[in-house]
């Protein structure tokens, strides 16, 4: 017992010694919480990665890795971080930028309804035959990767998007999954 208390607290001054402290974090926030400074900060910082090509790269990433990263145990894990080096991107032009994250459980059942699909966020429905997005912060962008593009959306019913899955069943699907390869088929 004394024994293993000693080599606890001895393993407790080594990793101490070690660690590194943080010197910052990141909280991340719902979107729909932003104060309008944040939203503006995130908004902007967003157009200026958009300007400058991250947009493109990321894409580019995130192709060419598609078949390794989804349909495994690392998709959680890979996103995660794919994210978290998305936005240290960002905090070069604004140390202060954070990505927001989407509660989408909010809008389930009537996706398109939701505010953050809306001229105040990040746009809404497509418009023209090339399904442009024409409002919200990504107004009128120009894609260029895998080519040069406007940024599409097209709900799946026209004007409407199919409901997804209601909190009631992920949490279901989450509680019954032992592991990602019994998770996998839900998602």
């Amino acid at each position: 017992m004394k024994l293993s208390s000693a080599f606890v607290a001895l393993a407790a001054c080594v990793v101490g010694a070690n660690a590194q402290a943080c010197s910052s974090y990141v909280v991340r926030k719902e979107i729909r919480s932003l104060t309008p400074t944040e939203w503006s900060r995130t908004a902007r910082v967003v157009n200026l990665l958009q300007q400058s090509g991250w947009f493109a790269w990321y894409a580019y990433l995130h192709t060419a890795n598609f078949e390794i990263i989804h349909g495994c145990e690392i998709f959680f894990p890979f996103h995660r971080r794919f994210l978290r080096d998305f936005e240290k991107v960002g905090q070069q032009y604004d140390p202060q930028f954070f990505l927001p994250y989407w509660d989408e459980m909010r809008d389930y059942a009537n996706p398109a309804a939701s505010t953050v699909l809306s001229p105040n966020y990040i746009g809404t429905n497509g418009k023209g035959n090339d399904h442009c997005v024409q409002d919200g912060n990504v107004a009128n962008w120009k894609m260029t990767y895998p080519n040069s593009h406007c940024l599409r959306r097209q709900y799946n019913n026209g004007s409407k998007i199919n409901s997804w899955y209601s909190p009631e069943y992920v949490q279901s699907m989450l509680s019954r999954s032992a592991n990602m390869a019994q998770l996998r088929p839900a998602i």
